[in-house]
């Protein structure tokens, strides 16, 4: 059945609060005005630097002004930086900036603030291709957008990934699915659970496996890019692939969200392999893991490429599994990056990688921690980190 959706703008107030806060976020639409700005692209970024990356704000602005000077995409930054009272929103085309007036207070970690953003994008804008930005620290698995609250004094708060994708796949449904690319611009994203849980924002989702820089330098190249006829979603981000600084990232992955959909039945059929019977002891000193914001994360191959090795189970559906994960799944690969020159992995190289990490619990405590993420209702994962953390 179809969801009703039913949050207008200009009457947002209580009932759109009370429905994403409470969790309802089918209960939202995109109400339509009279006349809307009619672009090929609207590039929307998601700015939360309250906190240490306020800094980078206005640059970051100005590359972006310098970049739509030939370009006729549309760019809107919202932004919310240090020590403001609330968030600012520019709409920016053609080298010209204009400041709208934001509603919803300072609060960037707030997903209504989000989705107030996103419905204001759909009323202001009817694009035939549209690319969502996130900017800013990555968190833990399930956390993204941090507000500090430097104003208010208040401690950090973030919004939770699978609260933050629920938004843009709204927003993707009600733009017919126009969304061509989401981009994590945040450290350590490119993660099963992330990219999973994103699986119904776009078409494509880039990420980083590793930490980024900032502010990154890919702006005005990526957007004078979108001049081109040809131009999609996957040819948008390896724009900004292929523009970044070396010093601005470690790696970076690109995903087709459609073969992501099927990642649950490809990746069951490795672990029911290999689980069939007790697992030999596993020295997790072997595993190329590496720590982000005190989560522990693995590779997704080199992790069952090791268990596959030492149980001697699953060479052929792991085969099977790596053919559909890189050449389906990760359209696009970039390593060689450069990052602090600086390598998180004692022993393997970012060649090594395939652009795609798996939390792994330190303990089994941690094996439940993220069992409400769409992946963990669809794969077994629970019974894979106890049968290793058993041994």
């Amino acid at each position: 059945m179809k969801r009703r959706k039913f949050c207008y703008y200009a009457a947002l107030g209580s009932a759109f609060a009370f429905d994403v806060i409470s969790g309802n976020f089918a209960s939202a639409i995109y109400s339509k005005p009279s006349a809307k700005l009619v672009r090929k692209w609207v590039v929307l970024y998601w700015m939360p630097y309250d906190n240490d990356l306020s800094m980078f704000g206005e640059l970051i602005t100005k590359m972006i002004i310098d970049g739509t000077k030939e370009s006729e995409a549309s760019v809107v930054v919202q932004s919310d930086y240090s020590d403001e009272t609330s968030m600012r929103r520019h709409q920016i085309t053609n080298g010209a900036i204009s400041r709208i007036n934001v509603r919803l207070g300072e609060d960037s970690s707030d997903v209504s603030a989000f989705s107030a953003y996103l419905d204001w994008a759909h009323q202001t804008f009817e694009a035939e291709h549209w690319v969502v930005i996130v900017v800013g620290h990555g968190g833990k698995i399930n956390e993204v957008s941090p507000d500090d609250h430097t104003a208010t004094q208040k401690t950090r708060t973030w919004m939770q990934v699978d609260q933050f994708a629920k938004v843009i796949s709204n927003f993707n449904e009600a733009t017919n699915g126009r969304v061509e690319l989401l981009f994590f611009q945040n450290c350590n994203k490119a993660t099963l659970e992330v990219i999973y849980e994103a699986r119904n924002c776009a078409r494509y989702t880039l990420a980083s496996q590793l930490n980024l820089g900032a502010p990154n330098y890919y702006y005005e190249s990526f957007l004078k890019h979108l001049q081109n006829l040809s131009v999609g979603g996957r040819e948008a981000a390896i724009a900004i692939m292929d523009a970044e600084r070396l010093d601005m990232y470690h790696t970076l992955t690109l995903v087709d969200n459609q073969a992501v959909k099927k990642i649950p039945e490809k990746l069951s059929n490795v672990l029911q392999s290999i689980l069939v019977a007790q697992l030999p002891t596993v020295k997790q000193s072997e595993l190329p893991t590496h720590y982000y914001f005190g989560e522990q994360h693995c590779d997704l191959l080199l992790l069952l490429n090791y268990l596959s090795k030492v149980s001697g189970r699953g060479a052929s559906e792991l085969v099977e599994f790596t053919d559909f994960l890189r050449s389906s799944v990760i359209t696009h690969y970039k390593a060689g990056g450069e990052l602090y020159n600086y390598s998180p992995f004692r022993e393997t190289s970012m060649q090594e990688l395939c652009g795609l990490s798996l939390y792994f619990p330190k303990d089994r405590k941690a094996i439940n921690r993220y069992s409400s993420l769409a992946l963990y209702q669809q794969v077994d994962l629970k019974s894979l980190y106890a049968k290793i953390l058993a041994v």
